[in-house]
């Protein structure tokens, strides 16, 4: 049997040889399936990955208390300011329910003027508790973070955000304006100053760095659906934003994001929130709850949706090589028939016949899916990366995969031909010429 396969293989490399450029034209009809399918495992396997990553650095049972600002837009004579979800509620929200994950108040004040030994700069500011730190959190911690006796004592003290260095721009992003809110100014005096420890003023009040956060370089930072940008430079206790003003209670309601831990307590969660705001400020739609699990699941299935139909495009294509192979093949066995009666008028049987075109059919099935597997990979990796699109993550096992289905493709094309010249009779084929 082996000796079969070998003079199979043999003769099939002869053909390829004979006839190059149908050969060609065969092996770039399965390479390019080859080079749709390594892509779009590749799509599948960075989905997979970033929500692996979603769940353990940002979580996937999550929801965002909101205040409802559409209630400002009825009629004058129906309005009533809407009230305030102050931190004495987040409080209370999280005695009621211990089990949750993360209960995270938080309110940003806008630009404030920030002053160091004299200079100034325009700075963000937000309010937060140390629950904010249990998710999102992409950095590295210099000192410490703010803990419950600052929040629960309205300490004046203070963590500095450090962004880390952008990555090379791509042509795309070169078009583009920096992000709202970025303070060039703010990064210069942070980067040249060793700030921890020492006493800054915002807005006129003293506060003392107590913590430096420096972000992870793009190449370490996962990638976050929800949450993996927040945009402010400085972060303080919620509490003592209030207690200064920068945040006023009477105008100002608090967003609370909730993180139920599990997947299966989200649905309970969000019943026991809705009936807490319900019991707390009546049943008026005073504040919106964002199904942020549900935001994120749709985009995962969005790009599921996009990635299969890339792989059906894939398919197509294996579609397209295989009937090529066929095509060829059954070429091959007419141009060879005279070959295939005297090789069964010497004793050669239907499944010798068979095995010799299927070897050969397969040959070709396997030398596009080599030749796919490597422009799969110089597509996935450098072309990308030249292009500014981020390398796809082609797994040792996508090639392999890539190469066999190739194979199994040009098998199941090449099965007609092969019974066809199996069937044909010895006197029949030779007298053909």
């Amino acid at each position: 049997m082996t000796r079969e396969l070998l003079n199979a293989a043999k003769t099939g490399l002869a053909e390829v040889r004979v006839h190059k450029m149908r050969s060609v034209l065969s092996f770039l009809a399965i390479a390019v399936g080859s080079v749709v399918f390594m892509d779009s495992f590749a799509s599948i396997v960075a989905i997979q990955h970033r929500l692996r990553e979603q769940e353990r650095v940002s979580g996937i049972a999550r929801l965002k208390i909101v205040q409802n600002n559409s209630l400002r837009f009825s009629t004058p004579d129906e309005y009533k300011p809407p009230p305030v979800f102050t931190y004495a509620d987040v409080r209370d929200l999280r005695d009621r329910l211990p089990w949750l994950y993360m209960v995270s108040p938080e309110k940003r004040t806008g630009h404030n003027v920030f002053e160091y030994e004299g200079r100034r700069v325009v700075t963000t500011l937000a309010g937060v508790t140390p629950e904010w730190a249990k998710r999102n959190f992409v950095y590295t911690l210099k000192g410490r973070f703010l803990d419950w006796n600052d929040t629960e004592n309205k300490l004046r003290v203070c963590v500095l955000v450090r962004r880390a260095v952008p990555p090379p721009p791509s042509r795309i992003a070169r078009t583009k304006r920096k992000k709202p809110g970025y303070t060039s100014a703010f990064e210069v005096m942070v980067s040249h100053n060793d700030m921890l420890g020492k006493v800054v003023k915002i807005d006129n009040v003293t506060f003392t760095v107590v913590g430096i956060l420096d972000e992870l370089p793009p190449s370490r930072r996962p990638r976050l659906s929800l949450g993996g940008y927040q945009n402010y430079n400085v972060l303080a206790p919620v509490t003592t934003l209030t207690h200064f003003r920068f945040i006023r209670e009477a105008t100002s309601s608090l967003d609370v994001t909730i993180d139920a831990g599990r997947e299966r307590d989200f649905d309970k969660a969000m019943k026991l929130i809705k009936n807490f705001l319900k019991t707390r400020f009546g049943d008026t739609d005073y504040f919106l709850i964002e199904n942020q699990m549900g935001m994120l699941q749709e985009q995962m299935q969005k790009s599921i949706k996009a990635a299969l139909m890339t792989i059906s495009l894939g398919m197509l294509a294996f579609l397209a090589g295989g009937i090529g192979i066929m095509n060829v093949t059954l070429a091959t066995v007419f141009a060879r028939t005279k070959e295939i009666g005297i090789r069964r008028a010497v004793g050669a049987n239907r499944g010798d016949i068979m095995l010799q075109f299927i070897v050969e059919a397969v040959m070709l099935g396997l030398i596009g899916g080599v030749l796919g597997s490597v422009l799969g990979y110089l597509w996935g990796v450098p072309v990308k990366v030249m292009l500014g699109m981020g390398a796809s993550p082609i797994k040792p096992w996508m090639p392999v995969v890539s190469v066999f289905i190739a194979a199994f493709t040009a098998f199941v094309f090449a099965i007609y031909p092969a019974w066809l010249a199996a069937g044909m009779k010895p006197a029949d084929a030779l007298r053909t010429e």
